[in-house]
């Protein structure tokens, strides 16, 4: 007799159930070993070929420390493992324009007396642009400044109107020489006259002191970045005597210790040292052994840059290297750069230009010269008193020659004695 099936679930045999939970079992295991795989394997994998490289830091070298290929390295390398890149090299220039002696002789000076108050631009008119042009333009004032027109006077004791020292200003000069044979002419007063006339106009005026405390320290002129060291040192003063106790308001080559010295603190001090040194034969158109000595002295101490004046004559220049190896750019004179000397080596003067170089790098700084030249100058006036002016040679003509009131002359003429004197 068949019996109706009740309502209860028949019970699983054990062993099905065994079965059921071992597959259950399995597939969790199997589930975790894959995401275990997929984190430890492959999302790097997939991360790493995601993120951009990072872009090397301008501050640190592009070499950096080994970077594991497990987990890629994306933040900023620390100090420890890196290093500063080199700076790039800066160089700063100055352009220096040196030229010879302002020598103010009666018929210069009263070339000035038409106007009122006296005036000299004309003087400088045609050189004027160079002048300007120049970070830093230096001229040696042979003759010292008179305040009273009734002392203005000429060879062999000088005294010079202010109004020549405007002139040299408008002119655009910024360094000014006073150290000359002829500084004492009118007496110590008019030293210091000399130093109260510039202070109030910027410029820096070499050679001459009103107290002991500025005779000390030589000067430095920053331009440009570029720290110059200058001294203007004279052989004499034509027989005049310093006073007692002002012993410091001009520099002589006599007190040598004191002229190293100088030399001395700005090798220490400055970037380069330029030294202007009033000494020679005049009208000697090559340096005498006295100027030879001082060349060699002062740049085996380390002057980079020898100006020489006084012979009023222009004498050759030339890169001049010293017995122990130190070397400069020296100029032995510069000659006139306006006079009333009547004889053609007279009239003939030289503008020096050269390139004061300084490059840094890693906090180390190299100063050089560079680009150095002569550039001959003419003194030129129609009669005594009128068209007083300096030009270049290369701007002078025949017609101007023609009409010189010293030395009737061509431009041919002028050229081969420059190249006579200075050369090729």
């Amino acid at each position: 007799m068949n019996r109706s099936r009740s309502g209860r679930r028949r019970k699983t045999p054990p062993s099905k159930k065994l079965f059921h939970f071992a597959v259950f079992l399995l597939v969790i295991l199997m589930a975790a070993a894959l995401w275990l795989f997929y984190k430890s394997h492959l999302r790097p994998l997939l991360n790493r070929s995601k993120t951009p490289a990072a872009e090397p830091s301008a501050a640190v070298t592009t070499r950096s420390a080994p970077v594991s290929t497990a987990a890629p390295q994306t933040e900023t390398p620390s100090p420890e493992t890196t290093t500063a890149d080199e700076s790039e090299p800066v160089t700063s220039t100055v352009k220096m324009l040196c030229v010879g002696d302002n020598l103010i002789h009666n018929t210069v000076y009263q070339s000035g007396f038409g106007s009122n108050p006296w005036n000299y631009d004309h003087l400088y008119q045609h050189v004027r642009d160079d002048i300007e042009a120049a970070d830093l333009a230096v001229i040696n004032q042979e003759t010292i400044f008179v305040q009273n027109h009734d002392n203005v006077s000429s060879y062999p004791v000088f005294g010079t109107p202010r109004e020549i020292g405007d002139a040299v200003y408008k002119a655009g000069f910024d360094v000014i020489l006073h150290a000359s044979n002829h500084v004492m002419d009118m007496g110590i007063q008019n030293v210091y006259d000399a130093v109260d006339y510039w202070s109030d106009k910027d410029v820096t005026v070499l050679g001459i002191h009103k107290d002991a405390a500025d005779a000390a320290k030589p000067k430095i002129v920053e331009k440009n970045g570029i720290k110059i060291g200058m001294i203007n040192y004279t052989y004499g003063l034509n027989g005049f005597q310093l006073p007692a106790g002002n012993e410091f308001a001009v520099d002589l080559l006599e007190n040598e210790d004191k002229l190293l010295a100088d030399v001395a603190y700005l090798e220490e001090n400055a970037d380069i040292t330029v030294a202007f040194i009033h000494v020679g034969i005049e009208y000697m158109i090559r340096p005498c052994d006295e100027t030879k000595y001082y060349v060699e002295r002062l740049v085996s101490h380390g002057v980079d840059v020898f100006v020489g004046g006084h012979p009023h004559v222009v004498e050759p220049y030339e890169w001049y290297t010293a017995s122990n190896g130190n070397e400069a750019l020296v100029y032995y004179s510069l000659g006139n750069f306006i006079s009333a000397q009547d004889q053609l080596d007279r009239l003939i003067g030289g503008m020096a230009t050269f390139t004061i170089e300084k490059t840094t790098q890693n906090g180390t700084s190299v100063t050089k010269v560079t680009d150095y030249d002569l550039k001959p100058l003419v003194t030129h006036t129609t009669n005594k008193t009128t068209a007083y002016s300096v030009y270049h040679m290369e701007d002078y003509t025949d017609y101007l020659g023609s009409q010189n009131f010293f030395v009737k002359m061509t431009t041919d003429q002028l050229w081969k004695r420059w190249h006579e004197i200075i050369g090729d």
